[in-house]
Order: C-alpha cells, then structure tokens, then sequence
C-alpha cells in the first residue's frame, strides 16, 4: 500500500527531495575522492586540498544520508524501488566511513613524526579504497534509479515516435 510521507524529507515546494538531494551525492562523492588524490599527489598544494577533500566528504556524507531518508519517504509515496533501494543503503555508511578516514588522514598528515607519517598513509589507503567503492556504488545506486525512472517512459515515448513516423 503507497501512502502519503508528510515527513521533513519527504517534499519542498510540492516535488519530491529525493532527486534533488541526490545530484548533490553524484557530486561530492566524486569530487572529495579527486580532491584527497590531489592532496595525496600535490604535496604543495595539501594544506588547502585536504581541508577541501574533508568538506567535500562531509557534504557527501550528509548528502547520501539525506538521500537516504528522502527516498525512504519517496518509497512511501511511489513503492519500493528495489535494486536502487539496495544500493543506495550501501552509499550512505560508505560516504561516512570516507569522511571520517579522509579527516582523521587529514590530521595525521599534519605531522612529520614518523608513527604520524605511517598513520596518515594507512588511512590514506583506506578512505582511497572506501572513496571508490564509494563513487562505484554512488555510481550503480544512480543508473538504477535513473533505470527505474525513466526506462519505462521512454521506451513507451520511443514506441509512440516509431508507430508516428510509419503513418
């Protein structure tokens, strides 16, 4: 049974916020993995890199957790989305596992002690190997999300076209 969310994540200004909410997914995820690469390959440029990776993984955590609770709401009101609705529970404890490693990288890499150095490069390991699970998911959760959008509506349009342009 489909029924109305009402909810804080459910609609602004009449639409549903799940799709708005998850272009900001699509990006920050993606955009705070670059960011650590560059910071982890531009030792000139780190101190601003990696404070600019740190809130940009913060924005993509919160971000896949808003998407989350929105399209729990846009569940309610449309049905269960199936695979989108797998992957994308996947997403959200990713982007907060990539914060927080790429912030605690962050603050050992401020360091020269040696034990700090070790620390920042395993951690810098890590939130590369959660970053791009994380873009990996972010990536899949998108195109089936998108696929169950509008996969059935343009390929009912497409048939329309086609019998149009026989006549």
């Amino acid at each position: 049974m489909v029924v109305a969310s009402g909810g804080v994540f459910d609609l602004v200004f009449g639409l549903p916020l799940h799709p708005l909410v998850v272009h900001a997914v699509a990006i920050m995820i993606p955009l705070a993995v670059v960011l650590l690469i560059a910071a982890l390959v531009l030792p000139r440029a780190r101190s601003v890199l990696r404070v600019l990776a740190v809130l940009f993984s913060l924005v993509g955590a919160v971000s896949a957790w808003m998407a989350e609770e929105s399209g729990e709401a846009l569940e309610n009101r449309v049905g269960y989305p199936g695979e989108h609705a797998e992957l994308g529970e996947i997403v959200t404890p990713l982007a907060m596992a990539l914060f927080v490693l790429t912030a605690v990288w962050a603050l050992a890499s401020r360091s020269a002690k040696p034990r700090a150095v070790l620390v920042g490069r395993l951690f810098a390991i890590a939130a590369l190997s959660v970053g791009v699970a994380a873009v990996v998911l972010t990536v899949l959760a998108g195109h089936s999300g998108a696929a169950a959008t509008w996969e059935g509506r343009l390929v009912a349009q497409q048939a329309v076209s086609t019998s149009a342009h026989a006549l």
